[in-house]
């Protein structure tokens, strides 16, 4: 077997490893939300109109739809087959609510603002027929000042999307797309209920690249059931071998208990917290021998591609789609469960049901359920975290210029906590006071790094895992 983690210092990898911390694809994390009532919702709109009245936008719209189950998915999902009783009707109306969600969204917003984002994510999004997918792009751009150079993306599923709904997107002027790879593995992919052949991959690839998308991207995961870091190499040269323009390589969660359709997988299976390391370790290898640049936590992109031009240019930033590129945008989210991130302000998350939500916009009601006001500890923190994960640094000069605080003074106690981790290699510290995560350790472990400064967690929550996340009351 292969193996990288000779140059690790194991000891210091299994003191820090497999702790149930967050993923940080926001800050404050969700657990920590609250419900909020239509009136705070619409103060929190007002309030970033005034403290950012210059702000460009990006929109996400969650379809939630899947025709089968594949066991690893943490995402909000309906499975549905097209042909099952009532599968249409309800597809329809969530349609029809989510396009009245969308011109309901575009009164909160000054809609003469740029849209330079659109993504659509799920389920899987590629479940909508092509009549429904073109009347709700057409409600997106009639509502939006769509601007000319928008990254206009969407997730695909290899197994259903047809070469006919391809060159749709294509047509409607999607830039952009995404596909669940996560495995080539025959084994792997019958035990996880997601089999899609080299070749099926294959074919949607060389389709994507004739209609001249702009930008492809895999998902790839490692650390499930009868994965190896041999299997994983099998794997990650037939993905080289396609070039996608991006690549997430994400760390397999086993949380059954929060995850119901996680409790089908073989336990027994399960590769060891060292494993997944060696399966990180040839991941960043082959990718960077590949040419792509490893850009923030889990994800790798083309030198030339926007994401890694993003981290480049400062900014990338980290949300629920990952890493992303445009920092600064005011995000929308339209759709169950979907997402809106007020920028200085708050997030706003809808009803988490979908049909609670078609009925409640079928009523014209509010669909936001919950959400969080920003404090002034809680932007100080968003924006060290965010640092952490898109650029493996933090760099007190920029937060002290941007709050009007001393650095050492306001993060006294994880400055020493820092003191900790540099002496197990996970950081070093400049003289400047620069604090940089260290590779490949401390790049794998950055969520141990990132949980010190987390005002949520209990203190020593970087090396306690799950029995701190959830020790500190909101």
């Amino acid at each position: 077997m292969t193996t990288l983690t000779a140059d690790v210092d194991l000891n210091v990898f299994r003191r820090y490893a497999g702790l149930s911390l967050p993923r940080h694809v926001s800050y404050p994390m969700p657990t920590w939300w609250h419900n909020l009532d239509t009136d705070e919702a619409l103060a929190m709109h007002r309030d970033s109109d005034e403290q950012n009245p210059g702000y460009d936008l990006s929109l996400y719209l969650h379809i939630p739809f899947c025709e089968s189950l594949c066991k690893f998915c943490a995402c909000n999902k309906v499975i549905q087959r097209k042909n099952s009783a009532g599968a249409a009707e309800r597809t329809e109306r969530y349609v029809k609510a989510l396009q009245h969600e969308v011109r309901r969204l575009a009164g909160t917003v000054n809609t003469d603002r740029p849209m330079r984002q659109i993504h659509y994510g799920g389920g899987s999004p590629t479940y909508l027929s092509i009549d429904q997918l073109q009347r709700l792009h057409g409600t997106v751009v009639d509502a939006f000042n769509l601007t000319p150079d928008a990254e206009v993306a969407m997730e695909v599923d290899p197994r259903t999307v047809s070469d006919e709904k391809l060159a749709c997107l294509r047509e409607l002027g999607f830039t952009r797309l995404s596909m669940g790879v996560q495995d080539f593995h025959e084994e792997v992919q019958t035990h996880v209920r997601r089999v899609q052949p080299l070749d099926m991959v294959e074919h949607v690839v060389t389709t994507c690249r004739e209609l001249g998308f702009e930008s492809l991207n895999f998902d790839l995961i490692y650390g499930m059931p009868y994965q190896t870091a041999d299997t994983m190499r099998d794997t990650l040269e037939q993905v080289i071998a396609l070039a996608p323009d991006r690549i997430a390589y994400y760390h397999y969660a086993q949380i059954p208990e929060k995850i119901a359709t996680q409790r089908g997988m073989d336990y027994t299976k399960l590769p060891s917290s060292e494993a997944k390391l060696d399966m990180f370790l040839v991941g960043l290898e082959m990718f960077e021998q590949a040419g792509y640049d490893f850009v923030g936590l889990d994800h790798f992109a083309k030198p030339a591609e926007s994401l890694a031009q993003s981290a480049e240019d400062g900014t990338l930033q980290r949300n629920f789609q990952g890493m992303t590129t445009g920092g600064g945008l005011r995000l929308l989210g339209a759709g169950v469960s979907s997402i809106t991130h007020l920028l200085d302000v708050g997030f706003l998350q809808n009803i988490k049901d979908t049909n609670e939500y078609i009925a409640a916009m079928e009523r014209d009601d509010s669909v936001i359920e919950r959400g969080k006001r920003f404090t002034f500890d809680d932007r100080v923190r968003q924006m060290v975290i965010n640092q952490l994960y898109c650029t493996a640094k933090i760099i007190p000069a920029f937060v002290e210029a941007q709050f009007d605080i001393c650095f050492t003074e306001f993060f006294a106690r994880e400055l020493d906590i820092m003191k900790t981790l540099e002496d197990d290699g996970l950081v070093t510290a400049d003289e400047d006071g620069t604090v940089s995560v260290t590779r490949p350790v401390g790049r794998v472990l950055v969520r141990n790094v990132a949980a010190v400064f987390d005002g949520y967690l209990d203190p020593e929550a970087y090396r306690k895992g799950e029995q701190a996340y959830f020790s500190v009351n909101a």
